[in-house]
């Protein structure tokens, strides 16, 4: 699935072949001229395999000889109007040993195939012969209908329009005609593991490989894959199941139409891989990047506030998860426009769980973007309209920002610490992150909140929905032992020296002070209600990340870890 496709290998000879009453086995036409004489293939010594017993015909055989593959499929065809009770033939295509060939193998079987049928309703190919050697009859050849097909100047157009052109459109008569087109062969699918928090991103323009006849569902979720809604998002905006959602993108996974990132929230965290080299080793590759994530001049976004404005919502119960805070105190003395413009940006930048993003949004913040928002080129490569920059950021620039990324700081963090590098180059950090997660010159680090309580509160027990039967009770994650479970990752990742374990406590909390002030601006208290319980008690069970529980709950994260702390004490595992 990673290779390109680089095209099919050319042929290097294409005969016809067969069975004469009195001279036996024979060539009797060859493109190009003599090559078989030329690069010494003697015809002799495969004749048998060419024209074999009963046994082998009818069926598609590969064979080597030195270093070619012969590549065939003989047919007889049975008459008691032949001198010898049958007929047999063969079209033979010869190729270079170390090539590919299966994308002849099923044009090759079905050309036999249809000169097969030709042959017992019209006795096209033995009449082509003119010898009436062939027939018991010989006035068999004065009945022959006038035709102008001839056998060489088929085999001739059928070895340079496949070389050519992949595909050829030979008349043969009136009513048919030879029609083959190679198409290369795509591995089968391997088990693609998705989950609904997964963000589908598309490489390739979804309105010029559209068809009206492909199935509803994915007509429907193809306007919602924007490089923004999660999978799980898709379904609820194409008002589509969530598993028929999943197979779709597996379908355009398969056919590499789109390639699944995480949702960018800034409590993610994210570290260098060991090809992070590549981006100053291969200039195409930074240059790219310095076209993608390169902000249009003028752009509003760059004009917001770094501060965090409160949100003018009185029924929201949270301020946005992503706080552009820098460390100081959010300024309450704004004017209404400038709120309004912040109020954006935070729906811009906070967690997709709880927001959905929709491009009119971001279309409003980026006004000289004449592209989707997650273009990319056919062959993978990222891709931007003909806006004009003031300049791009140098190469050490955005190669220092991924080098920065490591296991200890989230994406919060590392903004507010490289705040004026960004905005001096107007990065969009989104489109940042997004370029090194699909070059694979960072990764994601998960995290994955873990009980840390040998017995969870009472609270954890959840009742059935019969409120009479009032002893019987749902399974809780205190019957799960964690502590062997703590000890073998403790193990593990203390080798691989990748792991950080988070009280749930605001003082070692993972995220930093910033996060804890957000967490203390949350008015109320969070209730979790009997469905949320029993579906963050699976969660648990099922030890998944943050971002997927958010997707489930569709609650930002700082309102997940407080429902947490309703359940009992809890670590956070980043992997």
């Amino acid at each position: 699935m990673d290779r390109q496709f680089k095209g099919f290998e050319p042929i290097h000879t294409v005969f016809y072949s067969n069975f004469h009453p009195t001279e036996g086995s024979k060539v009797c036409y060859q493109f190009p001229p003599n090559n078989l004489q030329n690069y010494n293939i003697n015809f002799n010594s495969v004749k048998n395999y060419i024209i074999p017993k009963l046994q082998l015909c009818h069926k598609l055989l590969t064979m080597k000889y030195e270093n070619y593959r012969i590549v065939s499929y003989p047919v007889t065809v049975n008459s008691q109007s032949y001198a010898r009770n049958f007929f047999s033939f063969n079209f033979v295509f010869i190729f270079p040993y170390d090539c590919e060939t299966s994308p002849y193998e099923p044009a090759i079987a079905r050309l036999a195939k249809m000169f097969r049928v030709l042959e017992e309703q019209n006795q096209i190919l033995s009449l082509a012969e003119n010898d009436p050697v062939f027939f018991k009859d010989p006035s068999t050849l004065s009945n022959k209908p006038d035709s102008s097909f001839s056998i060489q100047d088929l085999i001739m157009r059928i070895y340079q329009d496949l070389n050519s052109y992949s595909e050829c459109l030979i008349p043969i008569n009136d009513a048919n005609t030879v029609d083959i087109k190679l198409f290369p062969l795509v591995p089968p699918p391997t088990a693609i593991q998705l989950s609904v928090d997964a963000v589908p991103i598309s490489v390739v323009n979804m309105n010029k490989v559209i068809d009206l006849n492909w199935d509803p569902t994915m007509l429907n979720i193809l306007p919602f894959i924007n490089g923004l809604n999660s999978i799980s998002n898709i379904s609820k905006l194409s008002d589509s199941d969530s598993n028929l959602v999943i197979e779709c993108i597996r379908h355009l996974i398969y056919y590499k139409c789109v390639i699944i990132t995480d949702i960018f929230q800034f409590s993610n965290i994210y570290a260098p891989t060991n090809l992070i080299t590549t981006f100053l080793s291969d200039p195409k590759l930074s240059y790219d990047c310095q076209l993608y994530v390169t902000l249009p001049k003028n752009a509003d976004i760059l004009k917001l506030p770094f501060n965090e404005l409160p949100i003018s919502n009185s029924n929201s119960n949270l301020t946005s998860a992503t706080n552009l805070a820098r460390g100081g105190t959010p300024s309450h003395k704004k004017t209404s426009s400038m709120s309004s413009q912040n109020s954006t940006a935070n729906r811009l930048l906070m967690s997709p769980a709880r927001s959905s993003i929709t491009s009119s949004s971001i279309s409003s913040l980026y006004p000289n973007r004449k592209h989707s928002e997650s273009s990319l080129s056919s062959d993978g490569q990222f891709f931007r309209s003909s806006d004009k920059y003031n300049y791009l950021p140098t190469r050490s620039t955005l190669f220092d920002l991924y080098r920065s990324l490591n296991h200890a700081i989230t994406i919060q963090t590392w903004y507010e610490r490289n705040y004026d590098i960004i905005n001096t180059n107007n990065i969009d950090i989104r489109r940042l992150i997004k370029f090194g997660i699909t070059k694979r010159l960072i990764y994601r680090v998960y995290s994955y909140p873990i009980m840390s309580d040998n017995k969870m509160k009472d609270k954890t027990t959840l009742k059935k929905g019969n409120k009479d039967n009032k002893n019987d009770f749902l399974l809780s994650t205190s019957d799960i032992k964690f502590d062997v479970g703590d000890k073998l990752l403790n193990s593990i990742y203390k080798k691989l020296s990748k792991v950080s374990f988070d009280s749930a406590t605001p003082s070692h909390d993972m995220l930093g002070s910033t996060t804890s002030v957000n967490r203390t601006k949350i008015k109320g208290k969070c209730t979790l209600g009997d469905a949320e319980r029993q579906l963050l008690i699976e969660a648990l069970d099922n030890f998944e990340s943050f971002d997927k529980i958010c997707v489930r709950l569709g609650k930002p994260r700082a309102e997940v870890e407080l429902l947490l702390r309703e359940i009992g004490q809890y670590k956070i595992i980043n992997i």
